[in-house]
């Protein structure tokens, strides 16, 4: 009887499927059409595009109208706009070589300039030195690879006269300005949207000010209804978008709800879309600090783990290309989809609950396991007394050797992880584990730790803080560029990290790489002392490397400096560094501040 009524339980409880947002409480009938919320949520991983004339000045798009570029210049960047070597196939090519499903483009943000030659405005792609219908180029060419297109429309736009609400020091009255009008204005561009470029998603945005409220929201979410049965429509159509990671209510209208630059909250019930930037601006900016590849793969199957979607946005250049070291990351992630693919699209989240080294997917009777971080000695996950195991499996085809005690499966892994991104596991089992409900998992011992359990006794230069600690055990090498957004760079500073490894355990080797770039004032350290601890209060000294004095040496050099161990044990771990300080006298800025670049450490 008790497996009776826990299958009973399964049946009803509806987690196939994710729930059908709609038109709110206005429009209690009016529901998303089931088939292409489905379809959406299984493509799982999207690009965003911003841009815009704004690329001309390297800033935020919208946001810098006012506070960063003065509004009639920012108005006018518009009239020198043209990018000629845009390319709509080459952008498209590279969503897809990235594995991403569909694409999102900004149509036009709060700056209200129109990608697309409109009807209802001079202020629009037209009217630039270019001329050329950015907008078709791109639908079509998303058509031709099967990408499916989709459009950003922000809601508020600071430079239509008639939109009720002033931004950035906007000097011009509002007593002539009519929001009436102004939704009428949206509405036929909304309609030119759908009908001359056939978008699949409308992702409003902008929908915060006090020109906007509910009721609104509702009708324009009727009113994209009746433009389209299909067609996507995102939370921000409403007032009911939370500015952190909630969920809206049933009340407001939209299709799925958006969290911003953040990992959406595990949810089986509410449709999800994470939009996360590729480095920190959503528009291009020179020398933006890009998330190592490991990141947005993490970043991607963590959001698959939880059930959601990732967009993520890319910032083409003003001559309209895509950075070509956005290019390399959309590739790598791509590589490493070819492979694990099947982990992530068409899957639903689960049932293991995400941790931050550690995701889960499913799909027909296999559960996929995203080993993150490595666990020290064997995986622990959850068993179910209603299901069978057929196989563990890597996606190299290695069998895991595993036993079931208790109420949990113990899994035997390699020593070290098989994929420096994320390593997979199938778990075929005998029947559907579709309807397993949200699990969590026990807690693990990680054998190399992860940025949580780092600690920098200085924090980095912003302009070369990478993804802060999580930077030194990333996996990922700085190259002799220093702002290739892999190095951490202290100026004047000493670099001092605190690694717990959560337990004692047996070392018997420790390590971290510098640059040195003296045309940019970097040096190596003058000397590097490596500490171990059992109780993260007195630290022993167990090796040390003194460099040389610096000489007028103009080359670039990478330098590993380490410390082999014997029969040490110890829970901390600590690296310092000391930083020269000031430059030499020899050196083009004798006497000014010093840096020490820092890139990986290794605790083996």
């Amino acid at each position: 009887m008790k497996h009776i009524a826990f299958f009973l339980f399964l049946t009803l409880s509806g987690l196939i499927h994710a729930q059908s947002f709609g038109g709110g409480e206005a429009n209690p009938t009016l529901k998303t059409n089931p088939e292409a919320l489905e379809s959406w949520q299984d493509m799982r991983f999207g690009m965003f595009i911003h841009w815009g004339p704004v690329s001309l000045r390297g800033t935020e798009i919208g946001w810098s109208r006012g506070p960063q570029v003065p509004i009639e210049e920012y108005d006018n960047l518009y009239k020198e706009f043209n990018p000629v070597l845009f390319d709509a196939e080459e952008w498209v090519m590279a969503a897809k070589n990235a594995g991403m499903k569909y694409l999102v483009i900004t149509t036009k943000h709060h700056d209200g300039f129109c990608l697309w030659p409109s009807k209802y405005t001079d202020y629009d792609i037209a009217s630039t030195p270019y001329g050329m219908d950015i907008l078709k180029q791109l639908a079509d060419a998303c058509n031709r690879y099967g990408i499916l297109f989709g459009t950003y429309y922000s809601i508020c736009d600071w430079h239509h006269p008639d939109y009720t609400t002033r931004y950035g020091g906007d000097p011009r009255p509002l007593d002539q300005s009519n929001m009436e009008s102004y939704i009428e204005y949206m509405y036929n561009q909304l309609r030119e949207l759908s009908e001359n470029y056939h978008t699949n998603i409308f992702w409003f945005d902008g929908y915060w000010e006090g020109s906007w409220n509910h009721e609104e929201g509702m009708k324009l979410y009727q009113y994209c209804r009746d433009l389209n049965p299909d067609v996507l429509v995102n939370n921000r159509v409403d007032i009911g978008r939370k500015f952190r990671n909630e969920p809206f209510d049933h009340k407001y209208a939209g299709d799925f709800a958006t969290p911003e630059q953040e990992i959406g909250a595990f949810n089986m019930d509410i449709p999800w879309e994470s939009c996360i930037t590729i480095g920190k601006q959503w528009a291009w900016k020179p020398n933006d600090q890009l998330k190592s590849t490991r990141e947005l793969i993490h970043t991607l199957a963590l959001t698959a783990g939880g059930n959601g979607n990732l967009l993520l946005n890319v910032g083409p250049m003003m001559d309209g290309r895509i950075e070509q070291r956005q290019i390399h990351k959309l590739a790598e992630m791509g590589t490493w989809l070819n492979i694990h693919g099947e982990a992530i699209y068409g899957t639903l989240g689960g049932p293991y609950k995400p941790e931050h080294w550690f995701a889960s997917t499913r799909s027909g009777h296999t559960i996929y396991l995203h080993l993150l971080n490595w666990p020290e000695g064997k995986l622990k996950i959850p068993s179910f007394d209603y299901l069978t195991i057929q196989t563990i499996e890597t996606f190299e085809g290695q069998k895991l050797e595993y036993e079931t005690l208790e109420n949990e499966i113990h899994i035997s892994l390699p020593t070290d992880p098989i994929d420096p991104y994320n390593t997979v596991l199938r778990l075929v089992f005998d029947k559907s584990v579709m309807n397993i409900p949200p699990t969590k998992l026990p807690k693990h011992i990680l054998k190399v730790p992860d940025g949580g359990l780092l600690t920098l006794s200085y924090q980095p230069a912003g302009q070369y803080a990478a993804q802060g600690s999580q930077s030194l055990v990333d996996n990922e090498s700085g190259s002799l560029q220093y702002n290739d957004g892999n190095w951490l760079g202290f100026e004047e500073h000493d670099f001092e990290v605190t690694v717990d490894l959560e337990q004692s355990r047996a070392l018997n080797y420790l390590g971290i790489r510098f640059l040195q770039n003296q045309d940019a004032w970097i040096f190596f350290p003058t000397q590097v002392n490596f500490y171990i601890s059992e109780d993260g209060k007195e630290f022993k000294l167990v090796g040390q490397e003194h460099i040389q004095a610096m000489h007028q040496d103009q080359s670039i050099k990478i330098r590993l400096m380490d410390a082999e161990l014997e029969q040490v044990t110890a829970r901390f771990v600590k690296i310092a560094a000391i930083n020269i300080g000031s430059c030499p006298p020899w050196h083009a800025g004798a006497g000014g501040k010093a840096w020490i670049f820092v890139d990986e450490i290794f605790i083996k």
